[in-house]
């Protein structure tokens, strides 16, 4: 490892909370060791959409304009009738810089990890090791000891904090109750938008926008990816899982059944391709934060939950920045420290997901309650939608909160 002489953190999982992490300590500095069980970084996942609480962070570490080529800043966000492509509201996103202090992007998860991971390679106060799999840890008095496994055999590395970034269904985690099934399936597609159907690119009038798809007990998301070669489809519905696996083929059929009533525009997009992943939503019914003084969980690991407000990546950027922000070199300081963080991420989380709830109550309404809720897009000036999210785009979790 690298500079020894600072403190050292440990860090398991090279997912966007781990490499945020990284490059957020390192830049603190801090010396970091970080260690994926992966033998190496794949062109794996789905879409992501990046708010200025997100992106006005990754500026900071230099990480945008490396994933500026790859990403498309959407003119607008629609919110449409499913059934019918009616535009119910249409938000514009071109003035996110001026409103929220930084734009507003849509991009494939794997290019965020490779803009990270680029930036972390080329920091010299961060270590990376692949093919090793964190297994389980051992505090001391004055630091952690993380047992890891690489090709059959367990190495301990010991550092001063370790941070538990390796997902859902974290090994590290482990007595903290287990996350639960949502009742939510995420159905995912990318398309080439070369062969994207004309009744869907009419529909959203040839514009490079985020659109949502309301309908009832059910929602359908779309966006640009890959510098805009490419879209991004999620179909949101209700469903069963048999065990905690995702990333799956589901039943195209069945797919297509959820939404044979629906718009042709979306029917054309899941005629498509029969080969749509099957992502089961898991939730924690309560996050996790700091463990102990020498242990805390980062994005998924601490509180995963469902995408209805898009703030998955983001929370888990925030929470990289916002541990780092909080934590000196001076390790005397941590206690109180790390109770502060603890009281600031839980309260941003849980007004994160009760917007979330909000959101899937708004979206998969039907009858009366979808009748109200178009009525008041109708009535509500989209700069007054646009205020309400203000609390949630402007938010600076680099700066520390007393």
């Amino acid at each position: 490892m690298k500079n020894t002489a600072k403190p050292t953190v440990l860090i398991a999982g090279g997912g966007v909370a781990g490499l945020t992490a990284a490059l957020a300590f390192a830049n603190k500095g801090f010396s970091v060791c970080l260690f994926d069980k992966a033998a190496e970084f794949s062109e794996v996942g789905a879409g992501l959409q990046l708010a200025p609480n997100a992106t006005r962070l990754l500026q900071r570490l230099g990480v945008m304009e490396k994933l500026s080529p790859s990403a498309v800043t959407p003119q607008a966000l629609l919110l449409k009738d499913g059934k019918s492509a009616k535009t119910l509201t249409s938000m514009s996103l071109d003035a996110a810089v001026h409103r929220w202090g930084a734009p507003y992007v849509v991009c494939h998860r794997a290019d965020l990890q490779s803009a990270l991971l680029s930036t972390c390679q080329n920091n010299p106060d961060i270590t990376i090791r692949l093919g090793c799999e964190a297994v389980q840890f051992q505090e001391h008095t004055n630091l952690i000891s993380l047992t890891v496994r690489h090709n059959g055999l367990d190495e301990q590395f010991d550092g001063a904090l370790l941070l538990g970034c390796d997902g859902v269904w974290s090994k590290l985690r482990h007595p903290l109750p287990a996350p639960e099934f949502s009742g939510h399936i995420a159905w995912r597609l990318s398309v080439e938008k070369a062969d994207l159907p004309q009744s869907f690119l009419q529909a959203i009038n040839q514009q490079t926008a985020v659109s949502a798809w309301l309908g009832a007990d059910r929602h359908f998301i779309a966006y640009p990816v890959k510098a805009g070669s490419a879209y991004n489809f999620v179909a949101i519905t209700r469903g069963q899982v048999s065990d905690k696996s995702w990333d799956k083929i589901g039943d195209h059929q069945k797919l297509k059944a959820e939404y044979q009533k629906w718009h042709p525009a979306i029917r054309d997009i899941i005629a498509l391709n029969k080969q749509w992943t099957y992502w089961p939503l898991f939730q924690m019914a309560e996050p996790h934060f700091v463990v102990s003084n020498r242990f805390v969980l980062l994005g998924d690991a601490s509180h995963a939950v469902t995408p209805f407000a898009a703030q998955g990546a983001a929370m888990a950027i925030e929470d990289a920045f916002s541990l780092a922000e909080h934590l000196p070199l001076n390790q005397n300081f941590w206690p109180q420290a790390l109770k502060s963080y603890n009281v600031t991420r839980l309260k941003r989380i849980q007004s994160v997901a009760k917007r979330g709830a909000f959101n899937k109550f708004a979206y998969n309404a039907s009858g009366p309650i979808a009748l109200a809720r178009n009525l008041v897009f109708k009535m509500r000036s989209p700069e007054r939608l646009l205020s309400d999210l203000d609390w949630l785009y402007a938010y600076k979790a680099d700066q520390r909160s007393e």
